[in-house]
């Protein structure tokens, strides 16, 4: 009589698919340890961006047994370098910053930002290097210059790199944010051209610094325009102000040492209201076109006053919030809302400001 032989049962193929994602599958998968993997998907931190991106990827990928989105992941710590706040513009950004945090604060959002105690190549530099060390992702507003452009290309390596309101090309950056300063430029040349009408004149540009990619946009817009449409209109010069509102004024009263007969002003930076003390000082407020950039406090009463006859806004804390929603999706963390891709440009005239809280 033969012996019945033991049945032994091995699990099938469909078996195996039904078992359920284990986080022993997810670290062979990721190449991580286990251990790496619970800190992940516990929230528990001590997890490198890279590691804890791949854990979460093949944890979508082999379709793991809980809700991912729920997962609590370590902060997002995102440096952010500006100018200090004097003008008004960085004021806003500031704020603005100060509001995606709030706004992101489930995704798990630092907004940390940071001041150039001086605009020097070197000690821009030397700011770079100390608020990245241990940033996640950095929001730059910066100029051109191969020592910036050399340390921005070494940070781009290991974090996403946000150009905000002027770009740096050759960077490595991830992405630029802010409007399209050419347009802005444009626009200005458009204006200036109409308001100073067929028998045009002497204009005056005054720019912040000729190494911001996004003031010799500006700059080369308005001449386009300007050239092309309303050849009436003669730029005599472009001054800078180093992005410093205090040398405005004096910058103004030069100009018209040099040229009497002066018809318009081109304000591609900061300092309206030092061009506005000068222009009252010398009664030219009503002789002079003055078109400036960015709505705040100052050059909404300088329209009001008709010292200023129109200003191009960029929405500062809109750049500040699509500057944290870009790092978020590149970091798979659904920030919860669409801003547009592209910043508008806001022409405002006395007529169409908005209304204040």
């Amino acid at each position: 009589m033969i012996a019945a032989m033991p049945i032994t049962t091995n699990p099938t193929m469909s078996d195996a698919r039904r078992r359920k994602t284990s986080m022993s599958d997810i670290a062979r998968a990721a190449g991580v340890s286990e251990a790496t993997v619970d800190r992940v998907l516990n929230g528990r931190g001590g997890v490198s961006r890279d590691k804890e991106t791949r854990v979460l990827e093949w944890a979508r990928k082999l379709k793991i047994d809980r809700a991912l989105e729920a997962v609590s992941v370590r902060w997002l710590r995102i440096a952010v370098l500006l100018q200090q706040p004097v003008a008004q513009y960085y004021v806003h950004l500031k704020q603005g910053f100060e509001l995606a945090q709030k706004t992101f604060e489930t995704q798990r959002v630092i907004c940390a930002v940071t001041y150039f105690d001086s605009l020097e190549a070197a000690a821009v530099v030397a700011t770079i290097e100390r608020a990245t060390r241990k940033a996640d992702a950095l929001v730059i507003v910066a100029y051109e210059h191969p020592d910036i452009t050399a340390a921005l290309r070494q940070v781009s390596h290991r974090m996403p790199v946000i150009t905000l309101a002027s770009d740096l090309p050759g960077t490595g950056r991830l992405a630029y944010v802010g409007i399209d300063n050419r347009c802005a430029g444009r626009v200005a040349g458009e204006l200036m051209g109409r308001f100073l009408g067929d028998a045009g004149g002497k204009v005056l540009v005054m720019t912040g610094m000729h190494d911001f990619l996004g003031h010799e946009e500006r700059e080369s817009g308005f001449r386009s325009v300007l050239r092309r449409r309303f050849p009436n209109c003669d730029i005599v010069e472009t001054v800078e102000s180093r992005e410093q509102s205090s040398l405005t004024e004096s910058l103004t009263r030069d100009a018209f040492r040099r040229y009497p007969d002066l018809r318009g002003i081109y304000n591609i930076s900061v300092g309206d209201e030092g061009i506005g003390d000068a222009l009252r000082a010398m009664d030219r407020v009503h002789k002079t076109v003055l078109i400036g950039h960015e709505l705040n406090d100052t050059s909404r009463r300088l329209l009001i006053e008709g010292v200023l006859d129109a200003v191009l806004d960029q929405n500062p804390v809109g750049e500040a919030l699509h500057s944290i929603e870009v790092i978020l999706r590149h970091y798979h963390r659904d920030p919860g809302m669409t801003l547009p891709q592209q910043i508008p440009v806001t022409v405002l005239l006395r007529e169409n400001l908005p209304l204040t809280d």
